[in-house]
């Protein structure tokens, strides 16, 4: 049973207004204002906004913080009296747990076969709240450590559009079985995604590519939890 994960990768406060952070952190990643927008799922002028102050509540600064590593609280004054010596868990605490959780174990070289039904369900990421097809995945195998380490859980955003420098769980169906592998999308091609693995089986290149015709879905994972 996953009864409590941690999230990591936190920045510590700068002082500066949450927009100002917000820049700041993305261009420290190297991304334009559209390419933090196509993560999010938001539009370069709603990220503009944003960051110039003209937004300063939105439903989406949860999954801003996660993915620029910024500390939530920097960029919601309302959760500065909840803040204690440790940051609160990144679950909802009330309601049912409604979060799926997929098992997986290895299906071949680079190869998983994803459990058909959740293992278990876990209350809500907090930044996953409004995302309602997300799930989690335990993975198995070594291919993309030290970023995603065998038992870690991925989590996965289905919705979230294809973009090279992301990585990705692959899916195709073999044998009447969800088959899958998880790799970082170099590009894609009409008929072929140009993927890389971090730590390849020795022999192994550490860039191919998958037919789309197999591997027809890619589903994007945005983050990653561990067992406390």
């Amino acid at each position: 049973m996953l009864s409590r994960l941690d999230i990591t990768n936190v920045i510590p406060s700068t002082g500066m207004e949450p927009g100002g952070i917000i820049r700041e952190a993305r261009k420290k990643k190297g991304w334009s204002q559209k390419e933090l927008g196509d993560r999010i799922g938001i539009s370069q002028p709603a990220v503009k906004k944003i960051e110039d102050g003209a937004t300063n509540q939105t439903k989406f600064l949860p999954k801003i913080a996660q993915l620029l590593g910024l500390d939530l609280a920097e960029l919601d004054s309302s959760l500065n009296s909840q803040m204690v010596e440790e940051p609160p868990p990144p679950f909802q605490t009330t309601g049912r747990p409604d979060f799926k959780i997929y098992a997986s174990a290895e299906g071949g070289p680079g190869e998983i076969v994803r459990s058909p039904e959740p293992v278990d369900f876990v209350p809500r990421p907090t930044h996953l709240i409004h995302v309602r097809d997300a799930y989690g995945l335990l993975i198995t195998g070594s291919s993309m450590e030290p970023e995603y380490k065998a038992g870690e859980m991925a989590i996965v955003e289905p919705s979230m559009p294809v973009i090279p420098g992301e990585v990705y769980i692959f899916y195709a169906e073999k044998d009447g079985e969800a088959r899958a592998t998880i790799k970082q999308l170099r590009r894609a091609t009409s008929d072929r995604w140009l993927v890389t693995q971090h730590n390849p089986p020795e022999g192994v290149a550490a860039d191919f590519s998958l037919s789309k015709k197999e591997w027809t879905v890619a589903h994007r994972v945005t983050g990653k939890f561990a067992r406390r």
